[in-house]
């Protein structure tokens, strides 16, 4: 059986709600304005993971720390984002948002 992953962006949205756990959802996630399952159908709806256990393999907890730093950003500045994800990573269902990019003004 082959499995093929798929990559997308949201291109434009905002953060809605910010979300930090300490055993589920990858350790963190954001909401977004913009449903990742509109982008990639695998993916749960409105929420994508920033991965802050550092549960897949690819990822380190400082860059997770970042994306999720980067969200607040954006999410105190009312600035919108740029996220581009994954559903080869999901966490409880929600896929792995691999970058997250701030506009400016």
């Amino acid at each position: 059986m082959e499995v093929n992953a798929a990559t997308g962006k949201v291109k434009s949205a905002t953060i809605t709600t910010l979300l930090v756990d300490q055993a589920d959802f990858g350790g963190c996630m954001v909401e977004l304005s913009v449903d990742p399952q509109s982008i990639l159908p695998g993916c749960s709806s409105d929420w994508v993971t920033l991965d802050c256990l550092a549960v897949f393999p690819e990822s380190t907890k400082s860059i997770a720390q970042t994306k999720l730093s980067q969200a607040q950003i954006a999410f105190v500045a009312n600035r919108r984002v740029r996220v581009y994800l994954t559903d080869a990573r999901k966490a409880n269902g929600y896929c792995l948002a691999t970058r997250i990019d701030v506009f400016g003004s």
